[in-house]
């Protein structure tokens, strides 16, 4: 104890500085960390910032240009799947039609070729029907005296009506257009022409054999004579 005590009184006292000298050591090294202070890194950090400050304003601009210009993409691609769908559909409705049509078609005229082979027959029963003299065909004609030749007519017309009858049901129809009518090339066809005076030049002078329609459609036309 006695030993710390006279260590510290044998220590040296500091003498307290006078405002003069305060004074001076300021002044002294006042410039030099003003100059350390000017090259220091962070002393350049202010100017990164205000650029920084001055281009931020235009980034939101460029974003939104960008999002717009992506929607607009996106707007175009969507345009072009809805024409496609659109599309899409306008040809499956095309194709449900047709296919419709086809079926209705197909049932509608399935007998055409079965029907038109048969109107050789109906022609040849009309050639025998006109063969039999009108004085022959009736009973009450005073002329009728063959009894077999009239029983031969009466079955022939009853087989020919029963044939017509069978094609109306398939809507087979039979049309012979009367002389003097205008002919038309979606329904006659022109076996002969011959000039006749006081007729019609183009008109129909006679028919041969008459036309079949089937449901509306033209199965066989009719075979006619035109005026010259």
């Amino acid at each position: 104890m006695s030993l710390l005590l006279r260590s510290l009184l044998s220590a040296p006292r500091l003498r307290p500085l006078s405002p003069a000298s305060m004074l001076s050591a300021c002044s002294t090294s006042l410039p030099a960390f003003l100059h350390r202070s000017s090259h220091h890194p962070r002393a350049l950090s202010s100017s990164p910032e205000s650029s920084a400050s001055e281009q931020q304003p235009q980034q939101p601009q460029d974003a939104d240009a960008k999002i717009a210009a992506i929607v607009a993409e996106k707007d175009k691609q969507i345009a072009d799947l809805q024409d496609m769908y659109r599309r899409s559909l306008a040809d499956m409705e095309n194709m449900r039609q047709r296919t419709k049509r086809e079926v209705e078609n197909a049932s509608t005229f399935a007998i055409t070729k079965f029907a038109k082979d048969l109107l050789d027959t109906a022609d040849v029963l009309e050639i025998a029907l006109k063969s039999v003299p009108e004085s022959e065909r009736a009973a009450e004609q005073p002329a009728a005296n063959n009894k077999t030749l009239r029983d031969f007519y009466a079955g022939v017309s009853m087989t020919h009506d029963n044939l017509i009858k069978s094609f109306k049901r398939f809507g087979v129809e039979p049309f012979a257009d009367d002389a003097m009518t205008t002919f038309d090339h979606n329904l006659h066809q022109a076996v002969f022409q011959a000039p006749i005076p006081g007729k019609e030049s183009g008109s129909i002078c006679e028919v041969i054999k008459k036309g079949y329609m089937i449901h509306g459609r033209v199965l066989r036309s009719a075979q006619v004579g035109v005026v010259q």
